[in-house]
């Protein structure tokens, strides 16, 4: 069962949580991030930061903090890895029955790990609002709204961000591998273990910004989004454009979809909702007019699941049933790599 979370009280009995920590070239922000993990609130077992090839002081100040506090562990890859790669590694590395995720240059408000605690319960990941910031001008909005973190919206857009995301170790007992190379290297290590656990409809939410997102532009990932935020202009506009490059886009993002099959077919025992959304992916693969008009059937059933509001129950029908071509406005970023 999915539920929410909002209190964050105190455990009178704690459990050993890893906080990993991957870095790359992150001496910039990296003390702000550090102190606001030595001050939280709740004991951490111990800090994981594992370096990948950083060409700044990103090692000399990670090694600084570990000499003033025990709970630091600092290592360096002798090659670099890459983002998934050196997550994954870190992760394993990870000895609390708890992991929480970290990035180089966010900062987490005191109670964050306290908050998660309570909330998380016998689930798998629990997961939290988190605040975009920014001081040299990105984009920066707050999306108060409550994310929609279904299976069958995490297959087209990550709703948990791993700089956000609490879990128990023994999720990473359930990642698939034989087969799942392809899921590996093209998909990020977040949106691997969010889809894994909404397998096991086993994730909660903690209403509350608990991690103040730090945005810059010459950040790796940084892109603005204000072209995707909720209005009618953009609405517009994303449907023309779904409809413009239907056929391009249809052909690649077939690929993505068969990967997210097979990774998620590979699961042991999953909920059944994990074989309803494998049947919605082959709709989506599908050139057949009859399984079109079925995954127009499909939207529409599943329509509070896919998108992120409920919203007005008459605007969402309509809008599932143009959810087979706006859904391919997730995988724009398609377009650009094809070209390459």
């Amino acid at each position: 069962m999915v539920k929410e979370g909002t209190d964050c009280h105190s455990c009178s009995n704690t459990v050993p949580v890893s906080v990993v920590l991957c870095t790359y070239n992150g001496g910039r922000y990296l003390k702000e991030q550090l102190d606001s993990l030595i001050a939280q609130s709740y004991p951490l077992h111990e800090i994981i930061i594992q370096d990948d090839g950083s060409t700044d002081d990103t090692v000399q100040i990670a090694t600084e903090y570990a000499g003033r506090h025990d709970i630091i562990h600092v290592s360096a890859n002798t090659h670099e890895h890459g983002i998934n790669s050196n997550f994954f590694s870190a992760l394993r590395q990870a000895t609390g029955d708890f992991i929480a995720i970290c990035d180089q240059d966010d900062i987490w408000e005191p109670d964050k790990i306290s908050c998660q605690i309570h909330a998380i319960g016998d689930m798998l990941m629990c997961f939290c609002h988190s605040k975009p910031f920014s001081e040299d001008g990105a984009f920066a909005h707050f999306d108060s709204r409550m994310p929609n973190y279904s299976l069958y919206r995490l297959l087209f857009n990550n709703e948990i961000p791993g700089h956000t995301i609490l879990m128990r170790r023994s999720l990473l007992d359930l990642l698939p591998q034989e087969g799942c190379e392809v899921m590996y290297q093209k998909r990020m290590y977040d949106i691997i273990l969010a889809l894994t656990a909404a397998a096991y409809d086993s994730i909660v939410f903690v209403d509350k910004a608990l991690v103040l997102h730090r945005r810059y532009q010459d950040a790796a990932t940084y892109s603005s989004y204000s072209g995707s935020l909720p209005s009618v202009g953009n609405a517009a506009r994303i449907l023309k454009w779904s409809i413009c490059h239907y056929h391009q886009m249809k052909k690649l993002t077939n690929e993505r979809y068969t990967t997210q099959m097979t990774f998620l077919s590979q699961l042991r025992q999953p909920a059944s909702i994990c074989d309803e959304s494998i049947r919605f992916m082959k709709l989506l693969i599908s050139n057949r007019f009859i399984d079109f008009v079925r995954l127009v059937g499909m939207c529409v059933k599943h329509r509070f699941e896919i998108f992120h509001t409920r919203g007005k129950d008459p605007v969402n029908i309509i809008r599932a049933v143009l959810f087979p071509f706006t859904s391919l406005y997730y995988c724009r970023f398609l377009l650009n790599l094809s070209d390459k």
